[in-house]
């Protein structure tokens, strides 16, 4: 694609002057109508056609990693071509067009096309701010008339798209500002039931809980905070490219709540409960740092499969973690399925794996340390009446001092 074609590009899109924009990283966009933006902390942002007509179907729009600019852009992009791809189907994919220099109009960039036969991408890399971007399109190919819808909406939509971009390195204002002073604090929790079609067409419902933590600065998470109740490292959080932390304005029933990628929602209610999203969400109590545990947490799940398959069985799996006084845990897990068919024969399958390690309670997480490295993300452990909470899970046993 040359410097021409994306100038022309551009001249075919227009930033209303209300337009709905979002930050993910470094990079500001325009929040494209008809396209779902799906938010959510990770490497990688995608924004989905859910165009008119089931138009560009499986078509979507990427955000990727962004790095110092250091060496030759086109070396860049070569060097993060796959960083889209599942890591099972890397070698699947390969190029059609070799990296090149071209233009956005106000920026250097580099343009690479791939595909694995059934689909492709178009990647783009940017220089903006002293940093490297990496931008790109995904899109049916499985036929002609698949490619043509890709190509067509790649032209029309994802290449003026990228001439709206802009960069707080280079001086663009981010969309989330500084904090106000507010009188929220704390741990707050609340759960509600989701119906879920399970894979054999019945329906189940699904407990689902949610998390926020305030602080007095005027800054809040919706979800568990890395560093727990810790006040937070608004930097390390920006410079991780977390979502889901902002600031929040406290006025009378209702507070507002400002998202770092610009989004916005409204809790209503008073100093007992706040509600939003289907939540009514009450204040609980953290556990003291150096809690120890007597107990444990468990887990179990079944589905069938689905009618007309001609299989009669399903697939299941369960689990449980000890913890000890001692600060010591185990953990052990299982998973199985089974079925038969109808014209006769079956078959069963089922495995398992157990883990240990220790365990530390601090600023309201529980943190395990497995003896193998590295363990899973530190979970809110809370007090919520008569109940003690792991993250999303009921423990079942005593708290000792």
């Amino acid at each position: 694609m040359t410097r021409l074609a994306l100038a022309l590009a551009a001249a075919l899109i227009a930033t209303p002057a209300a337009a709905e924009m979002r930050q993910f990283g470094d990079v500001i966009f325009l929040k494209l109508p008809g396209w779902t933006d799906l938010r959510g902390t990770g490497a990688t942002r995608a924004l989905w056609s859910d165009l008119p007509d089931e138009r560009c179907e499986y078509c979507r729009i990427m955000i990727g990693p962004e790095a110092p600019a250091k060496g030759s852009l086109t070396d860049w992009l070569t060097a993060q071509r796959l960083a889209f791809v599942d890591e099972d189907e890397r070698d699947d994919w390969r190029i059609a067009q070799a990296a090149a220099p071209t233009s956005t109009g106000r920026h250097d960039a580099a343009m690479l096309g791939q595909t694995d036969g059934s689909d492709t991408q178009l990647l783009v890399a940017i220089a903006a701010g002293g940093r490297f971007h990496l931008l790109g399109f995904h899109g049916d190919a499985s036929d002609e008339a698949a490619l043509k819808d890709s190509t067509g909406t790649m032209t029309d939509t994802f290449l003026p798209w990228l001439t709206t971009l802009r960069f707080p390195s280079e001086g663009a204002a981010p969309l989330l500002g500084k904090p106000v002073p507010g009188k929220m604090t704390g741990l707050w929790w609340g759960m509600r039931l989701d119906p879920v079609m399970q894979i054999d067409l019945t329906m189940q419902m699904q407990t689902t809980m949610r998390h926020m933590v305030f602080w007095p600065d005027g800054t809040f998470y919706d979800g568990t905070p890395p560093a727990g109740l810790a006040p937070p490292d608004r930097a390390a959080l920006i410079a991780a490219r977390d979502t889901d932390w902002g600031n929040y304005v406290q006025t009378g029933g209702r507070i507002a709540l400002t998202f770092a990628d610009g989004h916005a929602e409204e809790l209503e209610g008073d100093s007992d409960t706040w509600s939003g999203g289907g939540f009514d969400m009450h204040r609980v109590e953290p556990l003291p740092d150096g809690a120890r545990l007597d107990g444990m947490t468990s887990w179990i799940h079944y589905t069938g499969f689905s009618p007309g398959s001609g299989i009669v069985g399903g697939a299941g799996g369960g689990g449980a973690t000890t913890y000890k006084p001692d600060g010591s845990y185990t953990d052990s897990r299982y998973h199985g399925v089974s079925g038969g068919f109808d014209g006769g024969g079956g078959f069963a399958l089922s495995g398992s794996d157990e883990g240990s390690g220790r365990y530390e309670v601090r600023d309201g997480l529980l943190v395990l340390t497995p003896k193998t490295g590295k363990g899973p993300k530190p979970s809110l452990i809370f007090k919520a009446g008569d109940d003690v909470m792991i993250e999303d899970e009921f423990f079942k046993g005593s708290v000792l001092p």
